[in-house]
């Protein structure tokens, strides 16, 4: 099964765009509200908008952060003021209608039911999505018409996942909403490190996805980090690929209301995909002393400019992440390959690869930080291994 891969959109994704029209990387994009105004969004090529997906981003619908409030169907600015019981009163099928039409009107691939976030375990959970975007969403859906297919957002965390009677009542509620074609799904891990280490985690979203899958829904898998190698092994139909770490990552933080507190920027990383990391770059010196720059790195003509001597290493270039794009997309070409237990001795020789990769520059002197190192690579196939014995893979 070809696992189709999704341009995570947010700041400067003209590199997105670049990248699938110069490389050919990728199906499409989902395209993002927070960093695209409705005009701009109307104005994309039709071309480009036909093979991507518009994520409302509804998640705190009190906030109009950044472009949100150019768009009439934003929860706050239908409600003029989003408060949860006027919302769902009054306002929520005039922003449904409108959000749905939008889409349409646009001719975006898939129409998307927005989803609010919920921090913790509430037993309202499923009431609270319900009654404020499921059911006027599918209601205008009725009304407007099904031409393409649905896929409901949601955003679940860590301890939604991990806990199996909570999850179980999360499948039971997805998989009954008949209209719906598929679900487009983000984690949201807080706190959480740069790669995911948890195996209990890795281990219980691998069978989430799963039973998403065997119900026959496409699954697309949202704000992934290099984890979408590992969870290829449940099967979702598509993965995405984003730039920035915030694109990479979930954090609800990058919706709320702005500090205007001046951040810095992180040192710049390059990905490796022996290593299935990104390594800071800080290390290149070191690593091409004992390696060359032929052993270790990825060979593209981003590289090639990335090596060159007057190259300056800064977060902000675009070449590290149009690097990224091209070889994780065919690393999960690769993965596409292979199906089953194929595919789990594929992503096994991969990670074991990988951490015998470390070890050897951990032996030759270079003390990888923790940002950097391996130590994310045990827990996967920890996690693989687990899923794969319940599969009867090993």
């Amino acid at each position: 099964m070809t696992i189709e891969i999704f341009h995570q959109l947010g700041f400067r994704s003209q590199w997105n765009f670049q990248s699938f029209i110069d490389d050919n990387v990728g199906n499409g994009f989902i395209l993002a509200p927070s960093h695209m105004e409705k005009s701009e969004v109307e104005n994309l090529d039709i071309n480009l908008k036909s093979n991507s997906i518009f994520d409302p981003q509804f998640f705190i619908p009190s906030v109009q952060k950044r472009k949100l409030a150019t768009y009439d169907f934003f929860p706050d600015v239908v409600a003029n003021g989003f408060q949860t019981s006027e919302y769902s009163d009054g306002f929520s099928q005039e922003c449904a209608e409108r959000c749905i039409d939008f889409q349409k009107v646009n001719d975006f691939n898939k129409l998307i039911i927005p989803t609010r976030y919920i921090s913790g375990m509430p037993s309202s959970f499923i009431q609270q999505q319900q009654q404020l975007f499921v059911q006027p969403f599918v209601e205008s859906i009725g009304r407007l018409g099904k031409d393409r297919p649905v896929l409901l957002q949601i955003v679940l965390n860590d301890g939604m996942i991990k806990d199996q009677e909570f999850s179980a009542d999360l499948l039971n509620w997805i998989t009954g909403i008949p209209i719906i074609d598929g679900v487009y799904l983000v984690a949201d891990i807080n706190p959480r490190t740069k790669q995911l280490k948890d195996i209990d985690f890795l281990y219980s979203y691998l069978h989430f996805i799963e039973a998403l899958s065997l119900n026959d829904l496409y699954i697309l898998l949202g704000y992934q980090n290099t984890e979408a190698a590992l969870l290829t092994l449940a099967s979702p139909s598509a993965v995405s690929i984003g730039s920035y770490e915030n694109l990479r990552m979930f954090n609800i933080r990058n919706f709320e209301e702005d500090d205007n507190v001046t951040k810095r920027g992180p040192n710049a990383r390059i990905y490796v995909s022996k290593l299935v990391q990104w390594i800071d770059t800080n290390y290149i010196g070191a690593l091409t002393r004992i390696f060359g720059n032929t052993n270790l790195f990825d060979d593209n003509h981003y590289k090639a400019q990335m090596f060159e001597p007057s190259y300056h290493w800064h977060f902000s270039k675009p070449e590290l992440y149009k690097h990224y794009f091209l070889v994780f997309s065919e690393q999960i070409r690769s993965i596409s390959n292979y199906n089953g237990i194929d595919r789990y001795h594929f992503l096994r020789q991969l990670i074991e690869q990988g951490i015998a990769e470390f070890a050897s520059i951990r032996d030759k002197g270079v003390v990888l930080d923790q940002d950097s190192d391996g130590s994310h690579l045990p827990a996967w196939l920890t996690a693989a291994n687990l899923f794969a014995q319940d599969q009867g893979w090993r």
